[in-house]
């Protein structure tokens, strides 16, 4: 896919959002991961990402894209 800003063209990856912390200290991390990294345990090229970030919603094909800022 091409950026929708600068138009370079982007890999493919994985947006997660996974819940850390205690139960009086719930903090959730969003990430992103290379599409060759899944399902492996310890993760190469993982970028932290902050939890709120622009979104793009196609009703045409009906995806949304997103934008993140890294930490």
């Amino acid at each position: 896919m091409k950026c929708p800003e600068c138009g370079k063209e982007c890999p493919k990856g994985v947006i997660e959002a996974q819940d850390m912390g205690s139960l009086t200290q719930l903090t959730t991390l969003l990430s992103w991961s290379p599409d060759d990294q899944q399902g492996k345990f310890i993760k190469k090229g993982v970028v932290n990402l902050k939890l709120y970030g622009e979104g793009y919603y196609c009703d045409e094909c009906m995806k949304v894209f997103a934008v993140f800022q890294e930490k």
